[in-house]
């Protein structure tokens, strides 16, 4: 009951967060964006709130399903008005069977802005991006199943790839504002367990994964540009 009326209020944050979003858009309902005040040469960074609702596939047909509050940031250069190359990360948290989990991705790839036209309102793109991702476990203490000791973490280490779809909209502040959906597909190859030494985590134990664990998160995020 609790986790669904966390869902609830963040879904209801994001519709009112857009709903605000295009009340400023420009009024542009005869004529396309203009690209060059949305799609901007040079250095820009860009960060946004959202959900995420992923599957952990485990060796042979174990299988847990985890959702939670997800948080994005890009550090993009756009090198002319079609490509851009960037760098970012996205981070998710998540309780599965009470254990808090905490997840991060890092990655680089590129953006390409899509033919315009489909919605006149906004400038839609296509990314993608690949790198690794580490993935936090926290049991306090808790022995695990498939562990032989107990752990106050666990840690999950290994490749990511991801692809991404969103629009890009302009304000009547000249602020940019962005919608996205993306997808990632998290690979596990390595594997640590972690005690706390006087507030300090030390890793105890570390072994190699053979990569058949994997973990498939959807994102749906919206934010802004910093700059």
């Amino acid at each position: 009951m609790r986790t669904s009326k966390f869902f609830s209020f963040i879904l209801s944050f994001l519709v009112s967060w857009s709903a605000h979003a295009q009340t400023e858009t420009v009024n542009v309902a005869a004529e396309l964006p203009p690209i060059d005040l949305i799609w901007r040469e040079g250095l820009h960074i860009d960060a946004g709130l959202g959900i995420h609702g992923g599957v952990y596939l485990a060796e042979g047909s174990a299988r847990e399903y985890a959702m939670g509050l997800a948080i994005k940031t890009d550090v993009s250069y756009y090198l002319n008005d079609r490509w851009a190359l960037e760098t970012g990360s996205l981070i998710k948290f998540a309780r599965v069977n009470e254990l808090r989990i905490w997840g991060t991705e890092f990655g680089v790839g590129f953006r390409y802005r899509l033919p315009q036209g489909w919605y006149d309102e906004q400038v839609p793109y296509f990314r993608f991006f690949t790198g690794t991702s580490v993935n936090v476990v926290y049991t306090d203490g808790q022995k695990l199943p498939e562990f032989e000791e107990a752990y106050s973490r666990i840690q999950f280490e290994g490749p990511m790839v991801g692809i991404a779809f969103g629009g890009m909209r302009l304000t009547e502040k000249k602020n940019v504002w962005f919608w996205e959906v993306s997808a990632t597909g998290e690979w596990m190859t390595r594997e640590s367990g972690i005690q706390m030494d006087k507030d300090v985590p030390v890793v105890v134990a570390r072994s190699a994964l053979d990569g058949r664990s994997q973990l498939y998160t959807i994102y749906i995020t919206m934010g802004g540009f910093i700059f």
